[in-house]
């Protein structure tokens, strides 16, 4: 395995670099950070559902189109998917699982990896079984005779979690907005079945509290655009719709999630600092009715002026 201040220098860079590269982008950035520490060809880096059997998201370099349905299709086939899927995290080479000669005689490498080029291989695989999500990161060599060594091999497993948990965090990084609130909120984007593309560490834990997981790797309650309760009223869910997919932020229920949409707007204008009067101009409404939602919202929230409002809130 490369050296510790090798492998450091890789992992800061792969969070606090890859912040500044947009999410569409990350996937090849840090495979190219990758092949510095360990040379290869060609690589896939995809994403997808265990209950759905294919990948939803693949980023390949160095491989002609096709060759991410041709993976799937001879996926039952491929020895080393067995080997990565019994053993998530950790690392195989092509020939650690079977000899060269019953290798290159197998339907997988005339069907697939022998049509792209590919001769070695160095994979691993991680998933999560609550939301039945997982990850496949292979390397791939043209040279038959240029294979990974065991020091590749160790470094791949020192690595592949970290690009696969800075993925993650990238992603959501550049899907969710600073707010206000104070709870802690956990978000995943699902499809219009509810099926789980990509989750936040933590969104399983809090379903957990109020319902059975995430069985299958899907949501259990049907999506909903728009902010609604779930289970006993404790938690909160706000889903948004994120072109095909959608996005569901989960988090447990706070004082501002007491107050209706009108109350409110109220509080958030009075917290910049607005009089009863700026506010009623500022969102339309007139000043004596914008006194009754405050009112109301002080009654909810146990407060009793805007100071202790605003402490509240911030």
């Amino acid at each position: 395995m490369k050296n510790n201040k090798q492998i450091r220098a890789f992992v800061s860079s792969l969070y606090r670099g890859g912040a500044q590269v947009p999410v569409d982008q990350f996937k090849p950035w840090a495979l190219q950070q990758l092949r510095a520490l360990i040379p290869f060809d060609a690589a896939i880096f995809a994403c997808g559902n265990m209950s759905k059997g294919k990948f939803h998201n693949a980023t390949v370099l160095g491989l002609q189109d096709g060759f991410t349905s041709s993976l799937e299709k001879t996926a039952d086939l491929n020895p080393l998917y067995n080997a990565i899927s019994a053993n998530l995290g950790s690392a195989f080479r092509i020939c650690d699982v079977v000899d060269d000669e019953t290798y290159y005689q197998s339907k997988t490498y005339h069907r697939c990896f022998q049509n792209f080029g590919v001769e070695r291989i160095l994979s691993s695989a991680h998933a999560d079984m609550r939301t039945r999500l997982y990850t496949l990161l292979s390397l791939y060599r043209f040279d038959r005779d240029n294979d990974f060594s065991e020091e590749d091999k160790a470094t791949h497993e020192a690595l592949s979690f970290h690009l696969v948990d800075a993925y993650s965090h990238v992603y959501f990084l550049h899907l969710t907005r600073p707010k206000s609130e104070t709870q802690e909120r956990f978000a995943a984007v699902v499809d219009g079945e509810g099926v789980l593309h990509e989750a936040q560490a933590g969104f399983a834990e809090e379903l957990e509290e109020k319902f059975q997981a995430c069985e299958n790797g899907r949501l259990p309650f049907a999506v909903q655009e728009g902010t609604f309760t779930l289970g006993d009223g404790n938690l909160q869910a706000k889903t948004t719709p994120l072109g095909d997919l959608y996005m569901v932020e989960i988090w447990d229920e706070g004082p501002l999630d007491r107050l209706t949409s009108r109350e409110r707007e109220v509080v958030d204008a009075v917290c910049r600092g607005l009089s009863d009067k700026e506010v009623a101009i500022d969102i339309g409404l007139a000043p004596t009715t914008v006194s009754s939602h405050l009112y109301h919202a002080y009654k909810k929230l146990g407060v009793t002026s805007r100071r202790e409002l605003r402490q509240l809130i911030q």
